[in-house]
């Protein structure tokens, strides 16, 4: 095998690695696209879930509001009826 012969080789092994890292790194970087976008995504969900989480914590403050102001007027009625009973 020539000098030539040989360089050649050791060109062509060298690009042949080469090719195998440049592959490698297209993959990483698909990759690493690829958790971009899911972590943007996981973003939006959360940003929405938050949001819902914060119109139903309003919501469960508003019946319970509610739920307060409807036992005060039970509470009354029945203390107006006790009363109705007791003077008769």
């Amino acid at each position: 095998m020539s000098k030539l012969d040989a360089s050649m080789d050791r060109f062509s092994s060298a690009l042949d690695r080469l090719e195998a890292t440049i592959n490698r790194q297209v993959l990483r970087a698909q990759a690493a696209k690829r958790l971009q976008e899911e972590v943007e995504t996981l973003k939006e969900d959360r940003a929405e879930l938050a949001e819902e989480l914060d119109q139903l914590k309003s919501e469960a403050r508003r019946l319970n509001e509610l739920n307060e102001r409807a036992s005060e007027t039970l509470a009354d009625a029945i203390e107006g009826i006790r009363e109705v009973l007791a003077e008769s």
